[in-house]
């Protein structure tokens, strides 16, 4: 799952070292599954995915697809086939956490809802919100 997590800052080309957020995301991985033990099967299943997509195309390739709804149409409801189920309960969540951990500073957000942007150093940008 590492791979994977890695592979976000890489699609997106995010430019940041996510070996800073190994260790946090090892207790992320963690507590998902202390809260839901079904996430261990859902790790699983991402893996097992992960792997047969890459057999014809490389690993780029298989990770493109998790990312995207590239030539697929989205499902109306809830996840309908594997694929769609390790796309909102495992990829977009490691999305999520990637950008919450630092991606977004790529972009140049500092002040984005949820993420405190660092200490309130004189000459920094504000880590809050102003008026």
């Amino acid at each position: 799952m590492w791979e994977l997590f890695k592979a976000v800052g890489d699609f997106w080309q995010l430019g940041d070292d996510p070996n800073g957020y190994r260790e946090r995301f090892k207790t992320f991985m963690d507590n998902r599954i202390s809260l839901n033990p079904l996430y261990n099967d859902f790790y699983a299943a991402t893996k097992k995915h992960i792997d047969e997509l890459a057999v014809p195309n490389g690993r780029a390739h298989a990770y493109e697809v998790l990312f995207t709804k590239k030539d697929r149409k989205l499902p109306a409801g809830p996840p309908v086939s594997e694929l769609d189920f390790i796309q909102v309960y495992v990829a977009n969540e490691f999305i999520a956490l990637r950008l919450a951990l630092g991606g977004f500073l790529a972009f140049g957000a500092v002040n984005y809802c949820g993420y405190f942007g660092g200490a309130n150093i004189p000459g920094q940008p504000v880590p809050y919100r102003t008026f």
